[in-house]
């Protein structure tokens, strides 16, 4: 507890750049080590033909509204579960986080798009599957439902949020199988990161006024 209330809004936000950027780094390293290499599933960029990053940059955008969609249903639904989500902006780390700016928050979601998506879509997905195959079979579904769940696992703030997570997981995965491009997925989880966290905050500092 004392730790947290001598941490800052500054701390918080070099704290996950950091963790998002190691993790992207450990994909890579990951990668090296026991293969496969996650680049492999990024569209090859040259000055010449900038077209590949702008349809991941768009298509990964527009990916994101499902999400977004479906939380925001989730959020109405009168169950205590969801009420628990609700209440974790009162947590120290949370509250701390929600005090940065918008353009820090954004930093972070993009830190978490590319770092998370590299090692959990990027190198574990198909190491679960045995490689960059990116026909369906029994592997690539175990390693869809495997990468999945462990990245649910890494998201314990509540029982309900790692099965949350771990369905966006799912919902990840197959973006990359469907495309072969993981650039959809690193920008759709960064834009749905982003518009959550910025829309959180904007709600924990302007609350709605009370019904009657």
């Amino acid at each position: 507890m004392s730790d947290t209330l001598q941490q800052t809004p500054d701390d918080v936000f070099r704290t996950a750049v950091v963790f998002e950027a190691a993790l992207g780094g450990l994909a890579m390293l990951l990668g090296w080590l026991l293969g496969p290499d996650p680049r492999t599933l990024l569209p090859e960029l040259t000055v010449a033909d900038l077209r590949p990053l702008g349809e991941g940059l768009l298509y990964g955008a527009l990916a994101a509204v499902p999400l977004l969609v479906a939380v925001e249903v989730l959020r109405r639904l009168p169950w205590e579960p969801v009420r628990e989500l609700e209440r974790l902006s009162d947590d120290g780390m949370v509250s701390l986080l929600l005090r940065l700016s918008p353009t820090e928050l954004v930093v972070i979601s993009v830190c978490a798009g590319v770092g998370e998506e590299l090692l959990f879509r990027g190198w574990m997905m198909p190491w679960m599957a045995g490689g960059h195959d990116t026909g369906w079979s029994v592997t690539t579904v175990a390693g869809l439902i495997g990468s999945s769940i462990a990245f649910g696992l890494v998201h314990p703030i509540t029982k309900l949020y790692v099965v949350v997570a771990s369905l966006m997981g799912v919902y990840f995965g197959l973006l990359v199988l469907v495309t072969g491009n993981l650039l959809i997925a690193v920008v759709a989880h960064a834009v749905y990161d982003a518009v959550q966290l910025i829309l959180t905050a904007r709600r924990e500092r302007d609350p709605e006024p009370s019904a009657g």
